[in-house]
């Protein structure tokens, strides 16, 4: 896979906000919500760690790649076994403000929204951090 064939790929496929995670904000795409992308998402995956760099997450390092304004990580190995990919932001002062918002009470969960649409919804709030 090629930098503009990951970037096609990303942009081809659903990212969803991860509300499971309040103090670590990012997204993921899952292979079930778009299953002809299948070898592509093994082929991103193999991207990832054939151009990444390591880096720890708590107790667990993965091997991440900034493409954009994001980074992006499997945990699946082998990528053969890969069904979901993450991204979040590379910008550590909007990743804490959405981790101040989503602690809110302004802060409203919209099924299917993504990173960018909490961040929206921050930004438009009373409650804008």
């Amino acid at each position: 896979m090629t930098l503009d064939e990951a970037k096609q790929y990303i942009q081809s496929v659903r990212w969803q906000y991860a509300k499971t995670y309040v103090t670590a904000p990012h997204e993921y795409t899952v292979l079930d919500w778009k299953p002809e992308t299948k070898q592509q998402m093994i082929d991103f995956a193999d991207f990832i760690l054939a151009n990444g760099y390591k880096e720890q997450f708590y107790s667990k390092t993965y091997t991440v790649i900034q493409i954009g304004d994001y980074k992006y990580w499997s945990m699946d190995f082998p990528t053969v076994n890969t069904n979901l990919i993450n991204r979040t932001f590379i910008d550590e002062e909007r990743k804490a403000k959405i981790v101040q918002f989503v602690q809110t009470p302004d802060f409203k969960h919209v099924y299917k929204m993504s990173l960018e649409d909490v961040e929206k919804q921050c930004k438009a709030s009373k409650s804008e951090v």
